[in-house]
């Protein structure tokens, strides 16, 4: 059940056959990291297939320690190309406020910290020539906290007027579990949430799994979520709009020091505390192409990942390969009308020559829309 060099490639080059997207669509929105740049290889603005995309965000900015509200802006962050490129192709750029939940805690609480944040936000994003603000805060604990984020919300959208500027708001895949939103008051104002629907394994918990399962395994000792649990809690427990919804997916994974699937950490609470690094799907790439790793397919949570037991101190590693990154998109749009779909991060899946899970997600997207027309 999975795809061979040769499929691949039939993919990729038929992908680039595809057309462009366009606003009618559903939305293809991906995360990109300033930092990208000093990457090896390197990824920038001029790197960037806008072809196949319709929003960006560029990750990110944030509160400044003081928790004053004024804004803290990494050196190098503003790459003007990345906005006239994307207007180009008439793709829409975010700009990304993300930061220490503390800070976000104390200038929430504050009425007058909110407003003057939010016109610092609101400043910053007119001036740079950006589309809208995306907000990254992980995470709001309870529901005062909550409360007090939609209010900041509030402040912003009597900046950046609807219909004339985006704002929309990366979320948890498990509220209550982890974070606490206040859907009633923030649906009203935000285009749509970036459901974070990944890391439902990783360093800390205890065994071994998928980082981004379509669905929910019995097996999982955890019990620890899916695309699937999350869809249907946001669609009916939290009453969020399935048009307001981007599903997320990953472009990196993560390596586990055990031997095999849902396998316990030995003698480690967390397997962060022996080692679960991330992966990304370059290097996902490389290990498959050195032949000492097994490509295996979990059938009941739809998802791949690698075997190598002899190879210690890591044997397990869980990611997404086109088939299923093209099977979330496929889920998303076509059997659940979601708004969209997204990506952490832009860069990586690029190989130096080209994006094998960003293609498989733009054949997808353009299918299924197509096939709704």
């Amino acid at each position: 059940m999975t795809l061979t060099s040769k499929t691949v490639l039939v993919a990729l080059l038929f992908a680039a056959t595809l057309p462009a997207l366009h606003a009618a669509n559903p939305r293809l929105l991906a995360y990109y990291g300033y930092w990208d740049r000093w990457n090896t290889p390197t990824y920038d603005a001029s790197n960037i297939p806008y072809g196949q995309l319709t929003h960006i965000v560029h990750d990110s900015i944030g509160p400044a320690l003081a928790a004053d509200g004024t804004l803290s802006i990494p050196p190098g962050f503003l790459e003007p190309q990345l906005i006239s490129r994307a207007h180009a192709a008439g793709v829409k750029v975010e700009i990304c406020i993300s930061g220490n939940s503390a800070l976000f805690v104390t200038i929430d609480a504050d009425a007058q910290l909110r407003a003057t944040f939010a016109q610092n936000i609101a400043n910053f994003a007119i001036a740079n020539g950006y589309d809208g603000v995306d907000f990254d805060y992980e995470v709001p604990s309870d529901s005062t906290q909550a409360s007090q984020f939609t209010s900041l919300i509030q402040d912003l959208r009597a900046l950046l007027p609807a219909g004339q500027y985006l704002i929309s708001a990366a979320v948890s895949s498990s509220p209550g579990s982890y974070g606490v939103y206040d859907f009633a008051g923030m649906t009203p104002l935000v285009d749509f949430y970036n459901v974070m629907t990944y890391d439902f394994h990783g360093a800390w918990t205890n065994h071994s799994g998928h980082n981004s399962p379509l669905y929910l395994s019995p097996l999982d000792p955890g019990q620890e979520g899916s695309l699937n649990t999350s869809t249907i809690s946001f669609t009916t427990q939290f009453n969020v709009p399935a048009e307001q919804i981007n599903l997320g997916t990953a472009f990196y994974g993560y390596a586990f020091n055990v031997d095999g699937l849902w396998t316990f950490c030995t003698d480690d609470a967390y397997c962060g505390n022996f080692g679960a690094p991330t992966v990304t799907y370059m290097q996902v790439e490389q290990l498959i192409a050195s032949g000492a790793w097994t490509e295996n397919f979990d059938d009941l949570a739809q998802a791949p990942y690698l075997l190598n037991p002899v190879d210690a101190p890591f044997g397990f590693v869980t990611y997404d390969s086109p088939s299923s990154t093209e099977a979330k998109v496929t889920y998303a749009i076509s059997q659940h009308n979601l708004g969209g779909v997204f990506m952490w991060e832009l860069s990586q899946d690029y190989n130096g020559d080209n994006q094998p899970l960003l293609s498989a997600m733009h054949s997808a997207l353009v299918h299924a829309s197509a096939a709704k027309h």
